[in-house]
């Protein structure tokens, strides 16, 4: 029954991870596109508000998943091996391919950097969930020594200094950076792997997860629209952003769905993030390929934003597949080689 129960949540929590991946291709839409060109106006101006409040938890939700199944799965160096390889081998081929199509002239010295990406932080998010990674082994010898007390004292001293203060004080010496730095990440880690080893102390049916999750976005939203856009109040650190972060992970973590789709495509959805966010593929996406500036100008704006996104979504999925299968092929043979 046990073992029926944590497979059913592996499958919801897979579902979190696909709903996520879609969420950071439309904030890249925003950021990167829309943001750009400047802000519309009214019901569109509210809206566009909307879908940057209910999608950037994204990033957080991956980090909590880490810790919920990490805390228990333990340190694997091949994981961690082939999790380098690819994005390295993503970053390398995509360079190619553009020197190969465009006007961009090759450069052994460019190729070398795009081989070792993760060093310099091009892909921020793969560089700190490395560093995450090889931490892991480590922040798991600690929390598993501690009591359920324990383990709870240190997660409202966490939250209270890495997000409360940090969020409010804007002190640059904690080192936050927005949320965009390993203490963000190591947080978020320490509160999947809680709710991996405790249960809550109170009991909400599921839904009351996504409706307060959905009250914090609108909230966020009302106060922008009518007052101020503040950014501070969605970095990745913000209480409200981790707050709501920790909502839609227990939503899916409660929610007992008759069907679960899209589990077979797991193993590809990083390869969207690795595409479309490659720095080469983001300059041509939205300035050269994606004709913002027109489409911000229509009234059903949002709409066709989400149209876009969807679109990317579904193109880098389609070029992840063969991508993430040969990336995994070539570092079979180099593992055996080297064996």
């Amino acid at each position: 029954m046990i073992s029926s129960i944590q497979q059913h949540r592996n499958r919801n929590l897979d579902l979190l991870r696909i709903l996520s991946m879609f969420m950071i291709v439309l904030l890249h839409s925003q950021t990167f596109g829309i943001f750009h060109y400047g802000l519309p106006s009214g019901i569109q101006l509210f809206t566009l508000y909307l879908f940057r409040n209910l999608a950037i938890v994204a990033s957080n939700c991956y980090v909590l998943i880490s810790g919920y199944f990490l805390i228990k799965k333990g340190f694997k160096r091949k994981k961690i091996a082939c999790f380098a390889f690819e994005v390295s081998f993503y970053s390398a081929f995509i360079y190619l391919m553009i020197v190969l199509f465009t006007p961009l002239t090759f450069s052994i010295q460019d190729f070398f950097h795009w081989i070792f990406v993760l060093f310099w932080g091009n892909y921020w998010f793969a560089t700190l969930y490395l560093v995450l990674y090889l931490l892991s082994p480590f922040l798991n010898l600690f929390l598993n020594q501690l009591t359920q007390k324990q383990f709870q004292q240190v997660l409202i001293g966490s939250i209270a200094i890495f997000s409360f203060w940090a969020t409010f004080s804007h002190l640059p010496i904690l080192g936050m950076n927005e949320g965009y730095s390993i203490s963000t990440f190591l947080l978020l880690y320490t509160l999947g792997a809680y709710f991996q080893l405790y249960q809550l102390p109170f009991k909400w049916k599921s839904g009351w997860y996504l409706f307060h999750y959905f009250n914090i976005a609108v909230g966020l939203t009302v106060y922008f629209f009518l007052i101020d856009y503040k950014d501070w109040m969605i970095d990745y650190h913000s209480p409200f952003v981790l707050l709501a972060s920790v909502l839609l992970f227990l939503f899916f973590k409660e929610t007992h769905f008759k069907k679960t789709w899209g589990n077979k495509i797991i193993p590809f959805i990083f390869g969207i993030y690795l595409i479309h966010e490659h720095p080469l593929i983001r300059t041509l996406l939205w300035e050269e390929w994606i004709p913002i500036h027109q489409i911000i100008q229509q009234p059903l704006m949002n709409l066709i934003l989400l149209g876009l996104s969807t679109l990317i979504f579904i193109v880098c999925l389609l070029l992840s597949l063969p991508l993430h299968k040969l990336s995994k092929r070539i570092f079979e043979i180099l593992l055996t080689k080297l064996n």
